[in-house]
């Protein structure tokens, strides 16, 4: 055969093999990447007796219908602490919020018991109960239920008490029964569970179920789904260096009883920080995990600040607190954790706003997600909260 011959023929090869690729590849069903749009919705009112909003750490919040609730929190409102000596304080306002139609209407305000912050919020019926919580003289154990009125004035009543003082876990309503889930009891970090019967009044199951593995945690998100409990790192400032900021992930089963390891925390195969962030579900079948402080920096800054003594610790604190936000670095991901895969991934585009963390509060109602206020960095709120609505997976 002619040397032209055999070179005419290789082509032909390779355009028919070239095709037939082609043909296959566009037969494969590639994975399409949930669309989550984000808009800011509004603004938190001021507190009561406060001109200006600065935004909170560490709200309640939950939905009733339409009308999201956000109750509680912390923030610094004469100053910082290291460069101005301001007071952490806390607040008892709680504010109702129209969400119907995509509005962030305030249609009623009222007020907690008293001011308090990082508790749990779970929603039961047309019922928000608020678990534990503490402000600056004590930790909570009391578990407050929340109605709205038919002029949807909220209506608050000390129903229960734990049988410790708890705070900055998770809780969530399973079976006529409150389950607590680590957090600090009695101001230690624990990564204990409680499953409190309202009705006997005290921890039931005790022998049966197990502490959540790894080390004990607080700050964490966590969510409720399929009769599973999902836990997603957290933070233990006694850890020890390299450790406070924790990547593993776990969930419990409430039949069961018992917990099962999922695959840790990563981006780009690499453990990542969803500390002090938050999570919803995306499409019936995915987590989207948003917020959450860097974990470099995290560890670095918990071990100086709990290590360094006087002029050293003074110094420290002077740069750690000057950093602004692109050095603090709170995540700005959109990290998704697929729970039947049990794998992480991140959507391409990150949320067109300042990362959070504090504890920030995400709460949702069907396909929309709101990021409720929450840190921008170390000691600095937002009153911003951004609504963010989920596109099904055609």
């Amino acid at each position: 055969m002619k040397p032209a011959n055999l070179i005419f023929l290789l082509k032909l090869l390779i355009i028919l093999v070239s095709g037939q690729v082609l043909a296959v590849e566009s037969k494969v069903k590639l994975p399409v990447e949930p669309k989550v749009s984000w808009r800011k919705a509004g603004q938190l009112p001021a507190p009561k007796g406060f001109n200006k909003s600065i935004g909170i750490a560490g709200a309640y919040s939950g939905f009733i219908g339409n009308y999201l609730v956000v109750a509680g929190g912390t923030n610094f409102p004469n100053g910082h602490p290291f460069f101005d000596k301001g007071v952490k304080q806390y607040y008892s306002d709680v504010f109702v919020f129209d969400t119907e139609n995509e509005q962030f209407d305030l249609v009623a305000q009222g007020h907690l018991p008293s001011a308090r912050g990082h508790g749990a919020a779970v929603v039961a019926g047309n019922s928000l109960y608020f678990v534990g919580g503490k402000n600056n003289d004590k930790a909570f154990g009391s578990i407050l239920k929340l109605t709205l009125d038919d002029n949807l004035q909220p209506v608050i009543k000390a129903v229960n008490q734990l049988p410790f003082a708890w705070d900055s876990g998770a809780a969530a309503w399973q079976d006529d029964s409150l389950f607590v889930f680590a957090g600090k009891r009695n101001g230690v970090v624990s990564n204990a569970v409680c499953q409190f019967s309202l009705k006997q009044q005290k921890c039931i199951n005790k022998d049966k179920i197990s502490p959540i593995p790894g080390l004990a945690r607080a700050d964490f998100p966590s969510i409720k789904h399929q009769k599973q409990f999902y836990v997603f790192g957290g933070a233990n400032v006694q850890a020890g260096k390299g450790r406070y900021v924790l990547t593993d992930a776990y969930a419990f089963d409430f039949e069961a009883l018992n917990w099962r390891t999922l695959t840790p925390i990563t981006v780009k195969d690499q453990p990542y920080s969803v500390a002090g962030g938050g999570v919803a579900v995306i499409n019936g079948e995915q987590f989207i995990l948003l917020g959450g402080v860097n974990r470099q920096v995290f560890n670095d800054a918990i071990f100086q600040l709990t290590t360094s003594e006087k002029d050293r610790l003074s110094k420290f604190k002077q740069y750690y607190f000057s950093l602004n936000e692109q050095e603090v670095n709170f995540s700005r991901q959109q990290l998704i954790y697929d729970f039947n895969k049990d794998n992480w991934s991140t959507l391409s585009k990150e949320v067109p706003f300042t990362g959070g963390a504090g504890p920030l509060a995400i709460s949702q109602k069907d396909n929309q997600i709101y990021w409720i206020s929450g840190e921008t960095r170390p000691v600095i709120r937002t009153p911003n909260v951004y609504q963010a609505t989920v596109e099904p997976v055609q």
